[in-house]
């Protein structure tokens, strides 16, 4: 959701409505810019990504075709990688998403490679192809293994395996990014300890349940779980907090019921283009 923790609060695919289609441009590079070029060349693309952040798609969308046409050949590689995955990011048409986050996956480093095929797969979860999914999420660990997102790939492994009936595998895939909550933020470790809670609860195993959510976090404080749902719901999608089941317990934050796992994994995909991570659980009675 890339620096190490650039993505986490725009992460996820980013697809807004309303995009015009994206020519073939032909990128090549080689020979290095002068220094004066570089700063203008990283000045649009940080301008593309403000513009993004802030929900400006089309001026986005202008500053990026702007950078593409007036690029030469003599384009740095990592400045190419930032400006397909933005590309990426603006557009509507997934299967242009794609072969930009796929390019990206394949030529890029640790910063843009790792953060292409997370969202390859993120793209795979909303369109219910959940293997297809699960297998991006693992070559992104392969290549990547040393990216901070390898902690998302789990988080969202944990959510494939959740929206097959896979309740252990997803719990076993929880266990481990746990165990690497270091590279993650604050919010997503107590996020991936709810989730375990649960899976305790459960002693691990698959369970019956009429209906699922997604959870966006579980505190302490009831102050800080209130004021994750206003800025879900600000954004755009509903949200509650749910009292603690035992005393001192947690507040948990939650949005949706839905009749099937695959359902509530494809809202938490919606979720994260929003800019907020999420587990899939077994609803609330």
């Amino acid at each position: 959701m890339i620096a190490p923790r650039w993505a986490r609060r725009r992460r996820a695919v980013s697809i807004h409505r309303g995009a015009t289609a994206w020519g073939v441009l032909l990128l090549a590079w080689g020979t290095a810019f002068t220094p004066s070029v570089i700063g203008q060349t990283g000045s649009t693309l940080d301008a593309v990504e403000r513009a993004a952040d802030l929900g400006q798609t089309d001026e986005a969308r202008r500053l990026l075709d702007d950078w593409f046409a007036s690029s030469g050949a003599a384009v740095r590689t990592t400045d190419v990688q930032r400006a397909r995955f933005l590309r990426a990011r603006l557009t509507a048409d997934l299967d242009s998403a794609r072969v930009d986050y796929l390019w990206v996956a394949v030529r890029g480093g640790d910063r843009y490679g790792a953060a292409a095929r997370l969202r390859l797969a993120q793209l795979y979860v909303a369109e219910g192809r959940l293997d297809r999914a699960a297998e991006d999420l693992t070559r992104m660990r392969a290549d990547f293994p040393g990216s901070p997102l390898v902690f998302d790939s789990w988080l969202w492994t944990g959510n494939v395996r959740s929206a097959t009936g896979d309740r252990a595998g997803a719990c076993a895939a929880w266990e481990t990014a746990a165990s690497l909550q270091s590279a993650a933020a604050r919010s997503d470790r107590d996020l991936v300890l709810s989730a375990l809670e649960g899976c305790r609860g459960s002693g691990g195993e698959a369970r019956t349940a009429e209906s699922f959510s997604v959870q966006l976090g579980a505190f302490s404080a009831r102050a800080t779980a209130e004021d994750l749902r206003n800025r879900v719901v600000a954004s755009g999608q509903t949200a509650r907090v749910l009292e603690p089941t035992e005393a001192g317990g947690l507040y948990r934050v939650r949005s949706g019921r839905f009749a099937g796992r695959e359902e509530a994994a494809r809202h938490a995909v919606r979720l994260s283009e929003a800019g907020f991570e999420s587990i899939v659980v077994p609803g609330e009675p």
